[in-house]
C-alpha cells in the first residue's frame, strides 16, 4: 500500500541532510554522533506490566480538557474562520501492545534521528500511552504543532542541535505556552524561574519570557547543548533536562560510575525514569500517526505574523483599540506579558508579535502614540522643573531677609493653596515656613501662620 505524506516530510529530508552535509559545509565537527540502530540490548529489561505501572498516571487526565480549553483560545486568538480537515491516512489502526516487537523497532530505525533510540517494554508503552490511550491529545499536539514546531526547529536547526528534541515540548507541556506545573515551571518548555533566568529569561511581575515561544526556545536549546557538553551522552542530557544536572551526576555515581541512560536509570528519580520513554513515544506519535488513524485536529488556517519594536509603555487595550486586533489576539500571541502590559522604557524595546495588518496599523499609530506619551512626559518635567525652581527662590529669599515674617490669622474656609495665592507665595514655601507636612496638612480658623516676605 502505498503510504500517505507524513507530517513534516520536509523536515524529515532536511533533517537527514544536515545531520550527513552540515559538517562538511560549515568544517567543523557537530556535537553529536549520528545514530543508525536501535538500541535493545542496552535498555534495561522490563515485563510489560511493570512498564505500565511505572507510566501509569504520568499524563493527568485533565490535560485533555486544558488542551481542548487551548485549542479553542487557539482558534480565536490565532487564526482566521477559514477551517480545514487534513488528510488523514487509510492505515488501518494498530493495538501497540499487541503490535509485535520488530515492527515498532523497524519504525523507530526508520526515524531521522541522530540520538540513540533505546528499545524496551518502556519505550513500547511510551508510544502505546500516546498512541492507544491518548489519541486525542496527540491530535491537539499535531494541529497546534503546525505553527509551534516549525519555529522551534529553525532554532535547533540554528544552534546545531537534533531538531527531533522539539518533541521534548509534548511530555514537558503539550505544547500549551501557558502550562505552569504545580511547583511553578512555566512555558512550553517549562522552565523553573531560577532556571530562565540563568538561561537569560527576563522574569518579573509584568513579563515572564519562559512563556515567549522564540526565547524560551533560544533559552532552551542553550540548556540543552550545556548539558550535552557535559555528560555526553543525549539521553543523559534530556534526562538532566528533566530532573538537574545533579540528579543525572548523583545517580551515575550511585550506579557506580555507569554513563549512560540504563545505566543509570534505577537511581533516577521516577518521572526522569519516564521521561526518556514519553520522548521516544511523542516523537513516534507525532511521526507515524498516519499508521494509526490519528488524524490532526479540524483547525483554522494560521495567520501570518511579524513583530515591531516598541519604546514606549503599551497596554493591549491601547494595541487593539489603535489596530482593530482584539485583546485575547493579541493576548495569545503575546503570552509573555503577564498582565496585558509592554512596560517598554527609555533604550530597552519590547517586542510585540501581531497579524501582519496589524503590525502595519500598530507602525502608523505609533507616531501618535509616541507624541501622545512625549507630551505627557514633557508635562511632569516641566512641573518637576517649576517645583524646583520655587524651592530655591524662596529658600534664597527667606535667607536675605533672615527669617523675616509677616503673620496671618487662618479664617474659616481657607485652604493653604487659597492663602499662598492670595500673598503671592507657593504652596511649599508656605508649609516649609510653617513646618507643615504632607500633602495636605490640615489647618484650623484662629491658627497663625507665617507669611514668608
Amino acid at each position: 500500500m502505498k503510504r500517505l505524506p507524513i507530517r513534516h516530510t520536509g523536515f524529515r529530508w532536511l533533517a537527514l541532510l544536515l545531520v550527513s552535509c552540515l559538517p562538511s559545509i560549515l568544517g567543523a565537527t557537530p556535537i553529536y554522533s549520528p545514530q543508525d540502530s536501535v538500541d535493545t540490548e542496552g535498555a534495561i529489561e522490563l515485563d510489560a506490566t511493570k512498564a505500565r505501572q511505572e507510566l501509569q498516571g504520568y499524563l493527568p487526565k485533565s490535560l485533555d480538557t486544558d488542551l481542548a480549553l487551548l485549542m479553542e483560545t487557539w482558534r480565536s486568538g490565532y487564526a482566521t474562520q477559514q477551517r480545514f480537515e487534513v488528510p488523514c491516512g487509510s492505515f488501518r489502526g494498530e493495538d501497540i501492545r499487541s503490535l509485535s516487537d520488530s515492527v515498532l523497532i523497524s519504525r523507530l530505525k526508520a526515524l531521522p534521528t541522530v540520538i540513540p533510540i533505546p528499545y524496551n517494554a518502556m519505550v513500547k508503552e511510551g508510544i502505546a500511552t500516546y498512541i492507544s490511550d491518548r489519541p486525542k491529545l496527540i491530535r491537539v499536539i499535531l494541529a497546534l504543532g503546525d505553527y509551534y514546531f516549525p519555529i522551534m526547529e529553525e532554532i535547533f536547526d540554528r544552534n546545531g542541535l537534533p531538531v527531533e528534541l522539539v518533541y521534548l515540548t509534548v511530555v514537558e507541556s503539550a505544547l500549551n505556552p501557558f502550562a505552569v506545573s504545580p511547583v511553578g515551571a512555566s512555558g512550553l518548555w517549562q522552565f523553573m524561574l531560577p532556571t530562565g533566568r540563568s538561561m537569560g529569561l527576563t522574569v518579573n511581575s509584568l513579563v515572564d519570557e519562559r512563556l515567549d515561544v522564540y526565547k524560551s526556545t533560544e533559552a532552551a536549546a542553550r540548556y540543552l547543548k550545556q548539558l550535552y557538553n557535559l555528560f555526553d551522552n543525549w539521553l543523559l542530557a534530556i534526562a538532566a533536562y528533566n530532573c538537574g544536572p545533579g540528579n543525572v551526576s548523583k545517580a551515575i555515581r550511585r550506579s557506580g560510575g555507569q554513563t549512560t541512560f540504563w545505566g543509570v536509570y534505577p537511581y533516577l528519580p521516577r518521572e526522569t525514569r519516564n521521561y526518556i520513554p514519553l520522548f521516544i513515544g511523542a516523537y513516534y506519535a507525532c511521526y507515524y500517526h498516519n499508521e494509526h488513524n490519528i488524524c490532526p485536529q479540524a483547525q483554522t488556517m494560521p495567520l501570518a505574523t511579524d513583530t515591531l519594536a516598541v519604546q514606549i509603555p503599551l497596554t493591549f487595550a491601547q494595541i487593539s483599540q489603535s489596530t482593530g486586533v482584539p485583546m485575547q489576539q493579541i493576548r495569545t500571541l503575546n503570552p509573555q506579558y503577564k498582565r496585558g502590559v509592554i512596560p517598554a522604557a527609555g533604550s530597552i524595546p519590547y517586542t510585540i508579535r501581531l497579524p501582519l495588518e496589524g503590525i502595519s496599523r500598530l507602525d502608523d499609530a505609533l507616531i501618535n502614540l509616541r507624541r501622545n506619551h512625549q507630551e505627557k512626559l514633557s508635562e511632569q518635567i516641566a512641573e518637576a522643573q517649576k517645583e524646583i525652581q520655587q524651592a530655591p527662590a524662596s529658600t534664597q529669599k527667606s535667607k536675605a531677609t533672615k527669617g523675616s515674617y509677616k503673620t496671618y490669622k487662618v479664617r474659616r474656609g481657607d485652604t493653604l493653596s487659597k492663602i499662598a495665592k492670595k500673598h503671592g507665595v507657593s504652596v511649599a514655601a508656605l508649609k516649609r515656613a510653617n513646618g507643615l507636612k504632607g500633602r495636605n496638612p490640615r489647618i484650623h480658623p484662629g491658627q497663625r501662620l507665617k507669611i514668608p516676605k
